[in-house]
């Protein structure tokens, strides 16, 4: 008789779970490419606001410790989307859906239409005539598509499965989009969790942090490249009193992790170059500000990150030796 009612206890618990599954699933199964401001597209921001509530549900919703008993799980690690013991079932059903590419090329869309003042100005005038919408109320669709897919896919590339999945050239051209108009304007939102200028570096943090797990080779050589190291600590450095603590120790592990990536340790003075392929003291007397604004912050605020960060700190030393 106990065994019963354990039994229904656990079903009853799992029910809220099932129910966000199943919501999510149906936002998830919603997500198409519509051209900004169509009407399809203006729809599609609901299924975005609800999905982002469930992924907002579920960070509330307390660990599930079963998972440790998962047959063949690291015991080591977190756990992956599937076996984690923190819910993110939105997420997870993203990645099954196959829709975080799509995520992905729909965000770097929105954003080549945003900084194209011309386009956007034709667009939302053709969407109030259309739709009888006004000027604030079009833009706030625009904010609430750009927060909560910006935000979804920040969860997604945390998780190295997803970044394996990815098209990682086309995320490394979007942070490089962001991270090049913010070089050239001034940028308003910065420091405001819900808009691309501060969330993508987050992005170039997870890419970073799991590069060896990725197509290593290949994405160090985009990076290189573009130049998109140069471009992220520009970006911090600039703003860095408007980022968050979260942001300071993403950023922080993600660098440490390049920096104890073997490939990257080989060559790393081709990431130091100046346009005509030099050697630049300065981008290292630059990469070096990092030491007191990123990861004296970091561990000022989180003294037991030390560990973690260690290569990092280790690699401040090593560009100090290079320029003796």
């Amino acid at each position: 008789m106990a065994g019963k009612y354990v039994n229904e206890d656990t079903v009853e618990s799992e029910r809220p779970l099932k129910v966000c599954a199943e919501a999510g699933r149906k936002c998830v199964r919603n997500i198409h490419q519509y051209p900004v401001l169509s009407a399809e597209w203006l729809a599609l921001v609901d299924s975005l606001k609800q999905l982002s509530r469930l992924v907002q549900l579920e960070g509330r919703m307390p660990a599930n410790p079963k998972v440790l008993e998962t047959a063949g799980r690291d015991q080591e690690s977190e756990g992956t989307l599937w076996d984690q013991e923190s819910h993110e079932n939105a997420i997870r059903i993203l990645v099954e859906e196959a829709k975080v590419n799509l995520c992905l090329r729909m965000m770097n869309d929105y954003k080549l239409w945003h900084y194209d003042e011309a386009q956007r100005r034709m667009s939302i005038d053709e969407a109030m005539k259309a739709f009888e919408y006004s000027d604030a109320q079009l833009d706030q669709r625009c904010g609430s598509f750009e927060e909560c897919l910006g935000g979804l896919l920040k969860k997604a590339f945390q998780h190295v499965e997803t970044l394996q999945l990815m098209d990682i050239p086309l995320l490394i051209e979007h942070c490089v989009l962001i991270l090049t108009h913010c070089k050239h304007a001034v940028t308003e939102t910065m420091g405001d969790a819900r808009f691309q200028e501060t969330i993508v570096l987050y992005y170039f943090a997870s890419l970073v942090k799991h590069a060896e797990a990725l197509n290593n080779a290949e994405l160090l050589a985009k990076t290189r490249e573009l130049r998109l190291i140069d471009l992220a600590v520009t970006h911090y450095l600039r703003y860095y009193d408007q980022c968050s603590l979260e942001m300071k120790i993403a950023l922080a592990e993600g660098l440490a992790a390049l920096a104890d990536n073997e490939d990257f340790q080989t060559n790393w003075r081709d990431f130091f170059c100046d346009e005509s392929g030099a050697e630049s003291l300065e981008a290292k007397n630059y990469f070096l500000s990092l030491e007191e604004h990123l990861s004296n912050a970091v561990l000022q605020e989180k003294p037991e990150k030390k560990r973690e960060i260690r290569p990092l700190l280790d690699f401040y030393n090593e560009i100090k030796r290079s320029m003796r």
